[in-house]
């Protein structure tokens, strides 16, 4: 076992240890948990029944109160002691009696309302009125309204448990002439509406067992393991027992037991899961260091000197990678170095090819162009001058590229002094709009505040301005815009020169400042034009680069350094 565990990996150590450590806490705390919460959660059901039977304590005291204060408001109404004076008087006239309690019966809504004489027996009865004359003197409620109090309290009747009160009915302040009875009925309609307001089922049942009134809908069949049962008994205004009231509340402990055991069981699960993924990256961020670091010595080989690491960390993985990009830095400058060489020497071997093929060409062109001039005053043929005139044409054209051939190969040393880049700006920008004469170009500029003094060739930096704008112009179809923009940052001056034209791809992008290389159609340029900014700039020993993409315009950037001027 020793053999094994130290052929683990460090992860599957760690792992193994927090596996273990979730096993343990399973066993040891669930049985625990389990028997905290079984007990809390059958004190707090115990603890509802409590409340639900309270309420149903109060709501039959309310209904007491309620039928208490119907028996005395009926034993004061008038009809109901005419007709009892009439019944005594007419000797058991009972019509008037009737009509007067069917009256109360029906405005009150309430379950039973019966009138009696003197003697305790019943006159008329409005939920029945073919039932009269019993002796109800007996009756402790009855007794009690004889002998002038009002009493109330539970009786079982022939259609369930009615809580009832009796009152006395006086024709004046000393003649008892009979009493009044108000009931209302224990039945399914209050029971719902405590199973409404506490979400327990309530039977009530007699002394034999037999179920009088229920919400439970299933009567035969209650499962009382499934069940918790809360029973008191009902009792009669004597206080003897005449029910039982049983309140029924399902007992969810096992199902909400199981549940919690899942869910604990979960819960340390998910948390073992997420110590073992926040583990895994943990040791991923901290091994994620040395594999950039071998990422970036392979892309690096490859030849990628641009790549940097980014690890943002003060500890010893960020000081190697701070010197790992500091050598890839150096790596890249050197490139660049060689690139910038390998131009120049590119640049100036075309230039003096071009200057020898410049050479021999432009002295016989003049003489073509000298001849054909003098050919045209002699000639009057119309046909002849047009034919002339093309000849005169087509070698000024090739004066033009012999002319710029010259101009590359002898890009002289600048003449700087100090320049207003703002008014070589505007200089070039009402050249260009001469040139193209087109109102579907707006051009606009934005110069620095405060823009730094310039040491700068003025006819070359306008050249190279000239240049760039009509190219920029000459690239959109349509209408568009062109903005030039000026900005100053320490010892540079940068000019950006942004269209809206066709852009272009990373082939010509790569290609734009390599002498005779044009985009242009044949006739419309000779390629020199972008070549020739280039030198002057890199003369000026600052930089021009361009931002393209295709179809979405260019950005070309000149950046020129501010120094003295040296004559």
């Amino acid at each position: 076992m020793r053999n094994i565990w130290k052929r683990l990996s460090i992860r599957h150590k760690i792992t193994s240890i927090i596996v273990l450590t979730v096993v343990l806490v399973i066993v040891t705390i669930l049985p625990v948990v389990s028997y905290m919460l079984k007990d809390a959660l059958s004190k707090q059901q115990q603890g509802r029944l409590t409340s639900v039977k309270n309420l149903v304590l109060n709501l039959f005291d309310d209904y007491q109160g309620k039928v208490t204060g119907y028996a005395g408001l009926f034993s004061n109404d008038r009809e109901i002691k005419d007709t009892l004076f009439y019944h005594t008087e007419l000797a058991g006239e009972r019509e008037h009696p009737l009509r007067a309690v069917t009256r109360l019966y029906k405005s009150f809504g309430i379950d039973s309302v019966e009138v009696g004489d003197r003697r305790g027996r019943v006159i008329a009865v409005a939920e029945n009125p073919d039932r009269y004359d019993s002796d109800r003197s007996s009756d402790m409620l009855i007794k009690n309204a004889l002998r002038g109090r009002v009493a109330s309290g539970i009786e079982l009747a022939e259609k369930g448990f009615i809580i009832r009160a009796s009152a006395p009915v006086y024709y004046n302040e000393s003649q008892l002439i009979g009493t009044i009875t108000a009931g209302i009925l224990l039945d399914n309609r209050l029971l719902s509406k405590i199973k409404e307001l506490s979400s327990t089922d309530i039977i009530i049942t007699d002394n034999k067992n037999s179920v009088v009134s229920s919400t439970y809908r299933d009567k035969a069949s209650l499962d009382q393991e499934k069940h918790l049962i809360m029973r008191f008994p009902l009792n009669d205004v004597s206080g003897n027992g005449i029910g039982n009231v049983l309140i029924l509340q399902e007992d969810r402990l096992p199902m909400i037991l199981a549940k919690v055991h899942l869910t604990i069981f979960a819960l340390i699960s998910a948390i073992a899961a997420v110590s073992i993924f926040v583990l895994f990256i943990t040791m991923k961020k901290l091994t994620r260091p040395i594999v950039m670091l071998k990422e970036g010595a392979e892309r690096i080989g490859m030849g990628e000197f641009g790549y940097r690491i980014n690890i943002a960390s003060g500890d010893e993985m960020g000081g190697l990678a701070e010197s790992f990009n500091k050598m890839a830095h150096n790596l890249e400058n050197l490139r660049s170095m060689e690139e910038r060489l390998r131009q120049a020497e590119r640049l100036a071997a075309v230039g003096k090819f071009a200057a020898g093929i410049a050479h021999e060409i432009n002295n016989p062109i003049g003489n073509v162009i000298g001849i054909a001039k003098l050919m045209g005053k002699n000639y009057v043929d119309n046909d002849a001058r047009e034919d002339i005139e093309t000849i005169i044409k087509n070698a000024d054209r090739c004066a033009r590229i012999t002319k710029d051939l010259l101009s590359y190969s002898r890009q002289s040393p600048p003449r700087k002094e100090p320049v207003s880049l703002g008014a070589l700006i505007d200089d070039a920008i009402n050249t260009v709009k001469h040139q193209i004469r087109s109102d579907n170009i707006e051009i606009t500029k934005r110069l620095c505040v405060n823009p730094a003094a310039l040491s700068a060739d003025p006819l070359q930096i306008s050249q190279v301005l000239n240049n760039i704008l009509l190219n920029a112009a000459q690239s959109i179809k349509g209408s568009g815009s062109i903005k030039i923009e000026t900005l100053a940052a320490g010892d540079t001056a940068e000019v950006v020169i942004t269209d809206t034209g066709c852009g272009m791809d990373e082939d010509i992008k790569d290609r734009i400042f390599d002498p005779f290389f044009t985009t242009k159609a044949v006739g419309e340029g000779t390629g020199l034009g972008l070549a020739i900014s280039y030198g002057i700039v890199r003369n000026h020993g600052g930089e021009i680069f361009v931002e393209s993409e295709k179809g979405r315009g260019s950005a070309f950037r000149i950046k020129l350094p501010i120094g003295e001027a040296n004559g």
